[in-house]
């Protein structure tokens, strides 16, 4: 019963980044212009309909997780932390791939900034938790581990995006990041979809 409970409650606390595929978009994103990047000649068009093209999907999911699943508003304190974290997120992830992209390091600060991003949602979506905080929410720590790994093995002198026939450090990594962000997104939805039946949030009422 306090099992229950516990996964309830983190549930209604934490229901909006648990709804995983709205990481798809994002993920998907990411890949795709990594890829566009190999083009040094490519359309610049491209990530401007590819963001249009994103965020139409993420739409899409949004209105998937309200008609099957219902909404939980946030507080005003949540909203104002979420809002808080994007804009300082997105600053560092801007001054990561300014980073990368002016100097030849050896190891990849966006992947740093995106497994830090990682593991802080991690501990703030678990922070209230004694224990089975892993088994609650383990795709966003299992990507922070990989991005980390793969973000600090050029030390070791291992070029490992040449091995995917890449031909720099940061669309190697751009491209990892997106695929992984596409997995966590699947399995965290195959988790939330198991714990919470359909039609089991209510409508417009705050979390626990």
């Amino acid at each position: 019963m306090q099992n229950q409970y516990t996964q309830i409650q983190f549930i209604a606390a934490n229901y909006s980044k648990l709804q995983g595929l709205r990481q798809v978009p994002v993920g998907l994103l990411v890949a795709s212009v990594s890829v566009w990047a190999l083009d040094q000649q490519g359309d610049l068009g491209v990530p401007i309909v590819l963001t249009l093209a994103a965020a139409l999907l993420y739409w899409a999911i949004d209105r998937f997780y309200v008609n099957t699943f219902g909404r939980i508003r946030p507080t005003a304190k949540m909203r104002r932390w979420e809002s808080i974290a994007s804009v300082v997120a997105g600053g560092l992830a801007l001054l990561a791939f300014w980073l990368d992209t002016a100097y030849e390091l050896p190891f990849s600060t966006v992947g740093l900034v995106f497994a830090a991003e990682l593991f802080e949602d991690f501990l703030r979506a678990t922070h209230p938790l004694k224990r089975r905080s892993f088994g609650l929410y383990p795709e966003n720590l299992t990507v922070a581990g990989l991005i980390l790994f793969l973000s600090l093995l050029p030390l070791t002198g291992l070029d490992w995006w040449k091995a995917l026939g890449l031909p720099e450090q940061i669309l190697g990594i751009l491209l990892i990041i997106g695929i992984l962000l596409v997995i966590a997104g699947i399995w965290g939805h195959v988790r939330i979809t198991r714990a919470l039946p359909a039609g089991e949030a209510k409508h417009d009422v705050n979390p626990l």
